[in-house]
């Protein structure tokens, strides 16, 4: 049996990564969520165990060192992690996919070997902000994560070779196709 691929997908904060995973796994039946583990507050419409698992940093701290979590990092004051079982899903020839905080591509290149890395770039760096900003978060949150998205693509672009599949969303179902695409013919390889 072929083991299956973690896709990631990167990209700064609004520009839609949460979308395009929907749309994968909506249309991919071979796929699964690989479902980060976060310390950061529950947001307006998540739930936990679909979009994210909300811990305690006491939950967290005890699972983390009991050893059933992997990939561990602090992004933007909070911390996040998978869980080993979940990750062991590949062994059976299921794919995953995951959202990734663009900083943790090479630690999670070099954890596992079956990894397929997407960065998504915007087509409207205005657009992006204005998506963002209109999340139900704190100003400071925000202010934060509007300072980021210029650090954010000059990362990318000093590292681009990090990533396997570089795609723009345009917000429309045509990215959708794209990248849905560009990953299959990629695990097909």
């Amino acid at each position: 049996m072929q083991k299956g691929k973690i896709v990631t997908l990167s990209g700064i904060s609004g520009i839609g990564k949460s979308f395009l995973k929907s749309y994968i796994l909506k249309n991919n039946r071979d796929f699964q969520s690989l479902i980060s583990v976060t310390t950061r507050g529950r947001r307006q419409n998540e739930i936990d165990g679909v979009d994210k698992f909300f811990y305690s940093l006491e939950e967290f701290e005890q699972e983390n060192h009991s050893g059933r979590l992997c990939v561990v990092n602090e992004v933007f004051g909070n911390w996040y992690a998978y869980k080993k079982s979940q990750i062991q899903l590949c062994d059976k020839g299921i794919n995953l996919i995951t959202e990734l905080f663009y900083k943790n591509v090479s630690e999670f290149r070099l954890e596992f070997s079956n990894v397929l890395s997407v960065y998504i770039l915007p087509i409207d760096v205005e657009r992006t902000k204005a998506e963002l900003e209109a999340r139900h978060m704190s100003q400071q949150d925000l202010n934060k994560r509007l300072r980021d998205i210029d650090d954010e693509l000059e990362f990318f672009y000093n590292n681009k070779e990090l990533f396997d599949i570089v795609i723009v969303n345009d917000y429309t179902i045509k990215s959708c196709l794209s990248l849905q695409q560009l990953i299959m013919q990629s695990i097909r390889r």
